[in-house]
């Protein structure tokens, strides 16, 4: 057998060697809510963080970084109305949003992901309070590596 029949593709996607973790969070309030929460001791991708919402009106869901200690905003993202709530109005992808772009990468498919390290955090709040009786949904995907 030659070194050449042994090579295989290159992986495109993720090769998660540890657990997956997913998260679905409902903010209802201003209140500051871990969205994902990293391994104590490994690296975690985070690779979805997809925002809907029923408000009728716009809104602004802040994101912040945590490293377990300190917690500082990383940015601010505008929600459209009904985001994810109707077929005519897709879920908010936070991680391709321009004003998250700085700490972002991207993967060989052009697929947006975040690298935490061990102990990190991501965290969200809605800027104000979500009109009466409506709310919003992040749902958060990814694994250790």
């Amino acid at each position: 057998l030659s070194w050449e029949a042994c090579n295989l593709a290159a992986n495109k996607e993720p090769l998660y060697v540890g657990t997956i973790l997913g998260k679905i969070t409902e903010l209802a309030d201003t209140t500051q809510t871990i969205v994902f929460q990293g391994d104590s001791a490994e690296a975690t991708r985070l690779d979805t963080l997809a925002v809907a919402t029923d408000d009728t009106a716009d809104k602004d869901l802040i994101l912040f970084f945590s490293d377990g200690t300190l917690t500082k905003q990383a940015a601010m993202v505008k929600i459209p109305l009904n985001s994810g709530n109707t077929n005519a109005i897709v879920a908010v992808d936070i991680l391709a949003a321009s004003v998250l772009s700085g700490h972002v990468l991207t993967d060989a498919n052009g697929k947006k992901f975040l690298n935490l390290p061990p102990g990190w955090s991501v965290k969200a709040q809605a800027a104000a309070a979500p009109s009466s009786g409506k709310k919003m949904w992040i749902t958060a995907k990814g694994g250790k590596y």
